[in-house]
């Protein structure tokens, strides 16, 4: 089961090039219509972390499998029924994360990093509460800049020498990787947004 960047960097390597293209796709419609798709988008993304966390409760010896498919319908399910909640815990899950991966990179360690992560969380739902439509467009763009980038390095993976040189700096550069998946959702954002002000003056329709 993948529960780290790690893990599945070494997943995209040993799949292959050929998995770059459904991920290379589902990334581009999310950085340029992911707030049109915002409701499937955010049961996938609950799933994807009841999916994580399941596995990594999952009692040694038991199937893993098991309790991230658990994890992910009950996560899923849940975020279902009250979309303005579930976006806005989402982009305070988001912006935790930033936070956390920040703090690491300075060198911050527990206990004090997770007391900082959980006051990020509560500061970030709140903040996200106030504009939900901007949320789903940053985090829909995030995830689309995820599966681009996913894409990047599975094509990557197909030639050793690039991927080893990109592999060091990633594991070396703690702003390597913020910075590959900040053009991305930059440019996801900054789409979605002007489709989403298309619309309200009436110039697109759907």
């Amino acid at each position: 089961m993948i529960t780290s960047v790690q893990q599945w960097v070494t997943y995209l390597k040993e799949a292959g090039g050929l998995i770059g293209v459904p991920l290379a796709l589902g990334g581009l419609v999310l950085m340029a219509g992911g707030w049109r798709l915002w409701r499937p988008a955010i049961v996938l993304s609950f799933g994807v972390i009841g999916a994580a966390a399941g596995a990594c409760l999952a009692p040694p010896m038991h199937p893993v499998w098991l309790y991230a498919l658990g994890g992910a319908v009950l996560l899923g399910a849940a975020s279902f029924p009250k979309p303005r909640y579930s976006v806005s815990l989402l982009g305070g899950i988001v912006g935790a994360g930033i936070v956390n991966y920040a703090c690491e990179a300075v060198g911050l360690g527990p206990p004090t990093l997770w007391v900082v992560t959980g006051i990020a969380l509560l500061a970030a739902t709140a903040v996200a509460f106030l504009d939900v439509r901007q949320v789903i467009i940053m985090v829909t763009a995030f995830e689309g800049a995820v599966l681009v980038v996913s894409a990047a390095v599975a094509f990557v993976a197909e030639m050793p020498g690039l991927f080893n040189y990109f592999r060091s700096m990633a594991y070396g550069g703690g702003v390597f990787v913020p910075f590959l998946l900040l053009v991305p959702t930059v440019v996801g954002t900054l789409l979605q947004m002007a489709d989403a002000k298309q619309k309200d003056s009436g110039l697109v329709r759907g």
